[in-house]
């Protein structure tokens, strides 16, 4: 009896410290997700800022005032926008210009005294942000300016932290976790998913990785060292544990003991951590505590629960390694068959905004099942369901589940993520499929987050290729929609003519002016597909209004001018569009044949290829 306890504390040991190592593996990824979504965010201003500092530069204090005005209302991360004068360490606010305008007063100018700034490698060191400090309206705030501006006042971009935090909420380990931002020269919180905690200083900080902690009274007790406002020596190049810019440390922060996976190698200087409490990880080894107390007497039955725990570790560890949805999906059919039920198991995604389930095919293709926002507002409320008649859920019907099933609704930050159908005869444990369905949940909302990320074309904000070949995938059977493509004619020249700033800036004109010809609201996709090349997935009610809308863009184009330096800049594009064809490719192919014609023809036109 005392070899068989050993060996069962012995494997409760090695269990905890292997759920442990799942954690900092899991810990390092969201904390590279987390580096890629706060680059990608703090990259977004490089484009504001230049055409601001444009406007500045051209002396246009009331067109700079508008846009500067038009950006902070559309763009929720901003704050404001400064104009500051670094040499008077002065600023002017965008939106208390814009109110004295409409008062006819004068704004007041904002001390800035306190500001360092920050080189963006990531971003070729043209750019650089600022220390944390509280803006004129109380909220805590980066600053983001351009490093050589072409005079002395120059526009800075103030980022809200409460909004950019949102990013990081659904980065979770385990559940309870959270991925936070720390300023290495002070300790101070930049990014937490909880608001009230951005300023503060981090605990993980102030007494795992700072500098050691001076106090006059040495003799003082070890609890004056954890006081809340204790004295600390800080040294910027030696402020690590170990001399080591990434790592794991423990801490405890109100009394819970946490694990903490760190990473300072950025050109920011902040530090980047990833927290677990420990509590957690403790009840994940909580079945073989219990196999501890029952050893004396149920020994096959520890063998056995056991057996299914690592096998069920090995099915949880491969679902949060899933990269994409169709690996997901296959993962979640093998760990629900494997621990529920053995019989069919659907998985139906949720898109917000077309209100459409679909789900994924054998090939990782779209298939759209149906459009029901109100079954959708009703899973959001609901929980976990045994359901005997199948009539009862419409989407069950439609994917033509024929038993009793357990209906999973899957919810993340941002509301429904989908819902999955678990054929089973009989009820299970339901605390394990409660169990489960936590763990798909977070899985699921990574592979969004990541899928997210590769979706889009960094430059514009538009679709990729990628996602674009999926919607057309995902409509090819619908005779009322149409694939728009379009070809700038002569970037080339305009390069070279006026060099590929200009070309940069042509690209972002010609978003615009999709995106006022086809808003998102009504259009299926809208996608940068190559350097110069768009393509345009939209509804019509027949051939004749598919062309009238592609040839009302391009006209749009050809009379759209845009100043670049001292010179006026137009453009055209040759256009092409199709029916949707059998295939994604004969799609694509025909829509493209159709642009090659329009430029062989002239350029500056809009052909429609009418074959089927």
């Amino acid at each position: 009896m005392v070899v068989l306890v050993t060996i069962l504390i012995y494997v409760a040991y090695q269990h905890y410290h292997k759920v442990e190592s799942e954690v900092i593996s899991q810990s390092h990824a969201n904390l590279r997700t987390a580096t890629k979504l706060i680059q990608t965010q703090l990259e977004s201003s490089r484009s504001s800022i230049t055409s601001l500092n444009k406007a500045l530069l051209l002396k246009n204090e009331q067109e700079a005032n508008q846009q500067a005005i038009e950006l902070i209302y559309s763009t929720e991360n901003y704050n404001d926008i400064l104009r500051y004068n670094p040499k008077k360490q002065t600023a002017l606010s965008e939106s208390d210009i814009d109110i004295a305008q409409h008062n006819h007063s004068q704004p007041k100018r904002i001390r800035m005294d306190n500001l360092t700034w920050t080189d963006m490698s990531f971003m070729h060191n043209n750019y650089q942000v600022s220390n944390l400090y509280q803006s004129r309206n109380n909220r805590w705030v980066i600053a983001v300016r351009e490093k050589y501006p072409k005079r002395l006042e120059q526009y800075v971009i103030e980022y809200d932290l409460w909004y950019m935090s949102q990013t990081l909420i659904d980065l979770q380990t385990m559940s309870t976790g959270n991925v936070f931002v720390a300023d290495r020269a002070t300790g101070k919180i930049l990014l937490h998913p909880n608001p009230d905690r951005i300023g503060k200083s981090a605990s993980v900080y102030r007494y795992a990785v700072a500098g050691k902690v001076i106090q006059d009274d040495r003799s003082a007790p070890v609890s004056y060292y954890f006081a809340k406002q204790p004295k600390f020596s800080f040294d910027p190049q030696d402020n690590m544990v170990n001399d080591d810019p990434s790592g794991e440390v423990t801490y405890f922060f109100k009394s819970d003991p946490k694990l903490a996976v760190y990473n300072a190698r950025n050109s920011l200087n902040w530090i980047y951590f990833s927290a677990t409490s420990r509590s957690a990880l403790f009840s994940h080894s909580y079945s073989l505590l219990l196999i501890f107390v029952l050893t004396a007497t149920l020994l096959l039955i520890v063998v056995a629960y056991n057996y299914l725990n690592r096998e069920l570790q090995i099915e949880l560890t491969k679902l949060a390694r899933s990269t994409d949805l169709y690996e997901f999906r296959k993962q979640v059919n093998v760990l629900l068959s494997r621990f529920c039920s053995r019989h069919r198991v659907q998985l139906c995604l949720y898109n917000h905004d077309s209100h459409t389930f679909y789900s994924i095919g054998h090939s990782g293709e779209e298939h759209a099942i149906s459009m029901d926002k109100e079954y959708a507002l009703d899973l959001l409320s609901s929980d976990i369901q045994y359901i005997r008649n199948i009539e009862q859920d419409p989407l069950a019907s439609q994917i033509q589940v024929d038993k009793a099933f357990y209906r999973l609704p899957l919810l993340g930050h941002s509301g429904l993520l989908g819902v999955i159908f678990v054929e089973s005869r009989t009820r299970t444990y339901a605390s394990l499929v409660k169990l489960l369905r936590t763990y798909i949940e977070t899985a699921l909302s990574n592979v969004l987050l990541h899928r997210q990320l590769s979706l889009r074309d960094s430059a514009t904000n538009q679709d990729n290729l990628f996602t674009l070949r999926n919607k057309i995938s995902r409509y090819k059977d619908h005779k009322d929609v149409y694939l728009l493509t379009m070809d700038v004619d002569d970037l080339k020249g305009v390069n070279y003519q006026y060099g590929y700033t200009c070309g940069d800036q042509l690209i972002l004109e010609l978003t615009d002016i999709i995106s006022a010809h086809f808003p998102s609201a009504f259009t299926l996709s809208t996608a940068r597909v190559s350097g110069d090349e768009f393509c345009v997935l939209y509804h019509a009610d027949n051939q004749q209004m598919a062309y009238s809308l592609a040839d009302s863009l391009r006209d749009a184009v050809q009379t759209h001018r845009f100043k670049f330096d001292n010179s006026t800049i137009r453009f055209t594009v040759s256009v092409g569009v199709s029916q949707l064809q059998l295939s994604v490719d004969q799609t694509l192919t025909t829509s493209l044949q159709a642009t090659e014609r329009s430029k062989k023809k002239g350029k500056n036109l809009t052909i429609m290829n009418v074959t089927i």
